[in-house]
């Protein structure tokens, strides 16, 4: 009776700790400011939109967003991406998205995505 009672406790305890109710599903998800390394300037695409390539850290790196702060006329732009996966593959691939300047207001716009520290790459977009 004793080694039936051993046994049935040493299963509830291996049974818990292999739940995944224990597991918050946001402990593999992580958000990163990441380097642009080219862009495709906006003049070239067909729909007025900056292509903004980047890298990501491993193979569950996608992109997320756009963060940007305005100065006048003038667009800083970062990368953000996601990382959504606990198991990931250790490449180091190239993503893409599109960036379109969203401004109404007719004039000659710059815009900087954050390639370095103080290192960037320009587009300048002009609204007619």
């Amino acid at each position: 009776m004793r080694r039936s009672l051993t046994f049935i406790s040493l299963a509830v305890v291996v049974m818990a700790g292999c739940s995944k109710k224990n597991a918050p599903a946001q402990d593999c998800v992580k958000y990163e400011k990441v380097h642009v390394t080219r862009i495709d300037k906006a003049s070239a695409g067909k729909d007025g939109a900056t292509t903004v390539y980047f890298n990501v850290n491993n193979g569950c790196g996608q992109f997320h967003q756009f963060n940007e702060k305005k100065s006048g006329n003038t667009r800083t732009i970062t990368v953000e991406a996601v990382y959504k996966g606990c198991m990931c593959t250790m490449d180091i691939p190239e993503r893409k998205a599109s960036y379109k300047l969203t401004e109404k207001t007719p004039g000659t716009y710059y815009l900087k995505f954050v390639s370095g520290e103080n290192d960037y790459q320009i587009d300048t977009v002009v609204i007619k």
